[in-house]
């Protein structure tokens, strides 16, 4: 079974994945796409964990893996480009990838810088496709096509335009609901994170 999803939350992502775990669906790949791959499974007794690992270099990233692995974790996918690993394993009563306070708040420190370097990448992506004062394609996306009456054409003639405009249409729309989600998300990350060093003190 293949499913499409975007998360900018790893936490409801990997709610998501242990929701479908529960249904007899297991996770195999995940694409960096958002498209997720599963598999049928009888075997309920397993859990799926995501960590952020942004700088591990090398040899560091090879430590990590053994580590994990020598606890029982099978690694399902690692996205080199931002360092999200997704783990999976047995329930054996130790299930959590986080388990003392160190780490715990350590993992809310990644996460907000993961998404405070997306925040930052789609500020960039706005300023650069968004130089102007032009806000109408943040509210509709057929206001971001800017060819001249793209919308009278008709046939083959709009369909070349059309599909030809369509990916800078997209690149308009996208950044400022992007950098707001983000923000979002950094700003939960945040209390998160408070909340966390609050229940350790």
């Amino acid at each position: 079974m293949i499913k499409f999803k975007i998360f900018f939350d790893i936490e409801k992502e990997e709610r998501w994945l242990n929701e479908m775990l529960a249904k007899g669906w297991l996770c195999s790949h995940i694409n960096s796409a958002g498209i997720y791959t599963f598999q049928p499974t009888e075997n309920l007794e397993q859990v799926i964990r995501i960590d952020c690992q942004q700088e591990l270099r090398k040899e560091k990233k090879a430590t990590y893996k053994q580590l994990h692995e020598d606890f029982g974790w099978r690694i399902v996918k690692e996205k080199s480009y931002d360092g999200t690993f997704y783990w999976t394993k047995s329930k054996d009563g130790n299930d959590e990838l986080f388990s003392d306070h160190d780490s715990h708040i350590a993992k809310y420190k990644r996460l907000m810088k993961h998404a405070s370097n997306w925040a930052i990448l789609s500020l960039i992506f706005l300023m650069i496709f968004n130089g102007n004062d032009n806000v109408a394609p943040f509210f509709s996306i057929k206001s971001a096509y800017y060819t001249p009456g793209l919308w009278d054409k008709e046939g083959s003639a709009f369909l070349f335009v059309f599909l030809f405009e369509t990916p800078f249409a997209i690149m308009r729309f996208l950044p400022p609901w992007l950098f707001l989600a983000t923000c979002s998300i950094y700003i939960t990350l945040y209390y998160r994170y408070r909340k966390s060093i609050q229940q350790f003190l």
